[in-house]
């Protein structure tokens, strides 16, 4: 058995992991005061509103390494995910301060989304549980599983957004994200196909 925390510090990881749930309230309160958006910036609002709810989450990815052990190539990617999410949740609360058309608060994922997304959370918990969850290789493979995922849907949804967005100066912001979402992608890929495909 384990303590309560770290019960409720697994399941938020697992929701970390899987991009779990709905989205949260915003940092920024102010940001729900945005004027009415129109078609163009409702959609590109709600990929902004993905962006941040992401990054929100890898922010708080090195609570991994509260829970289990790792090699050391696994907490570098850890940290680095974890920096990047830092990094990208100021600068998305920064430009919804400074750019009305774009918010991040917006809830954009149907219902059944949501639910599919909570329950994927609540398997990929108990997978990471302490003691009677997976250890070693194969939770360091589930993890890099689940980061390779996530970072593939944000760096295309950086893609397409930039591809829409009309404003320079946030079309650069979008590209520069893709770059920085590429590079993680491709370091967790790799660490996969060296640790895992392989003869891993």
């Amino acid at each position: 058995m384990f303590s309560r925390s770290a019960l409720l510090l697994t399941i938020l990881l697992g929701s970390l992991i899987t991009g779990c749930a709905h989205v949260a309230e915003p940092r920024d309160k102010t940001a729900t005061k945005a004027p009415k958006l129109s078609k163009e910036r409702q959609v590109l609002s709600e990929g902004y509103s993905i962006l941040y709810q992401d990054a929100r989450k890898f922010d708080a990815t090195d609570l991994i390494l509260l829970v289990k052990a790792e090699s050391d190539a696994m907490k570098k990617l850890v940290t680095s995910v974890a920096e990047t999410g830092d990094q990208l949740t100021k600068d998305l609360e920064r430009i919804a301060k400074a750019y009305p058309g774009v918010r991040i608060d917006l809830d954009p994922l149907p219902e059944m989304e949501k639910r599919k997304r909570k329950a994927v959370g609540i398997t990929r918990a108990k997978e990471f549980a302490p003691v009677v969850g997976k250890g070693g290789r194969e939770y360091e493979r589930t993890v890099l599983l689940s980061f390779a995922n996530g970072l593939n849907h944000d760096r295309h949804l950086c893609k397409v957004m930039a591809e829409a967005e009309p404003d320079a100066s946030l079309k650069k912001f979008l590209l520069d994200t893709e770059t920085k979402y590429d590079a993680l992608y491709e370091a967790a890929m790799t660490l996969l196909e060296k640790e895992f495909f392989v003869g891993g």
